[in-house]
């Protein structure tokens, strides 16, 4: 949206600032932002403070892969299981901290898909996409569960034996990665701004499909130039299966639910926080509907 450059193309006026997800937390929950486009655990976080907030719209949705050396992969052709000792210790799995998306994603993965006991598998949680990257290379771990587009950046530029051995979306369909989250006291006054806004993510989210070749030169500096993601690493990104953008909120309030409950089991948030109280969809309708 903002490199088209089409928050100055609309009619509300929008004052734009780029941080980290911690930091647009604590705008959100002491009221210095009324929109903030993030992960859903901080999501979850805001919407379970005092703020009076909900999500409006998904951003990005099914983006985890799980990666695994090439040595143990064959162990997860089967239906469960999976996660017996390797080199007499116990199976390594990589995710980003405690409670955030990557790493309630392995939680599920192991107990509910692949059915077996948490205390089988180490879970090394690893600081974000360069760590997990790092971690796999050197060996550190049998596997991680990590997002686009690490897994792609790990295939194009290495030769290095790691396989995708399952995508969040055969197990938590519709699990979303990032979406907006707005105050619902700005939503009340300003619903016309919120609702261009709306209008406008739709648009952008269209134009990552209808133009990947820009779109991942965009992605490339993001993530900071060629040196770090280059744009044909990112264009091939774009193409997995594991990247999935997406405006649309009805598309991921059964994802969030599982997200959800495992964030309320982990400390992250006070309550278990349900679809109804966590989105407000009706903004999205009115802006989007069928189009």
């Amino acid at each position: 949206m903002d490199r088209e450059g089409w928050f100055e193309a609309m009619d509300a006026d929008f004052e734009t600032e780029e941080a980290n997800c911690n930091s647009i937390v604590q705008l959100l929950t002491t009221g210095k932002a009324d929109i903030g486009m993030i992960g859903v655990v901080p999501a979850l976080v805001v919407a379970d403070s005092d703020a009076e907030a909900s999500v409006v719209s998904a951003s990005s949705k099914n983006g985890f892969v799980v990666l695994t050396a090439e040595s143990v992969a064959d162990r997860f052709e089967a239906d469960s299981g999976g996660f017996d000792a390797v080199d007499g210790r116990r199976f390594t799995l990589g995710t980003y901290p405690k409670g955030s998306v990557s790493d309630i994603t392995a939680r599920y993965w192991i107990s509910n898909e692949r059915e077996a006991s948490l205390e089988d598998v180490d879970l090394v949680h690893l600081g974000g996409p360069g760590a997990a990257r790092q971690a796999l290379l050197a060996g550190e771990v049998d596997g991680a569960v990590i997002p686009e587009p690490t897994p792609t950046l790990i295939e194009e530029r290495t030769d290095a034996p790691y396989q995708r051995v399952a995508r969040v979306e055969q197990f938590i369909p519709g699990e979303p990665a990032g979406v907006t989250v707005v105050r619902d006291s700005f939503a009340e006054k300003r619903p016309d701004a919120l609702e261009a806004f709306i209008d406008r993510h739709a648009s952008a989210t269209q134009f990552i499909h209808d133009n990947p070749d820009q779109a991942a030169t965009y992605m490339s500096d993001v993530y900071g130039g060629e040196s770090a993601l280059d744009a044909s690493t990112a264009r091939a990104a774009l193409d997995s299966p594991a990247t999935q953008y997406t405006t649309d909120p009805h598309e991921i309030t059964s994802g969030a639910e599982v997200l959800a409950e495992y964030a309320h089991r982990l400390g992250k948030t006070d309550s278990r926080l349900t679809a109804d109280e966590l989105f407000d969809t009706s903004y999205y309708d009115r802006a989007v509907g069928d189009q």
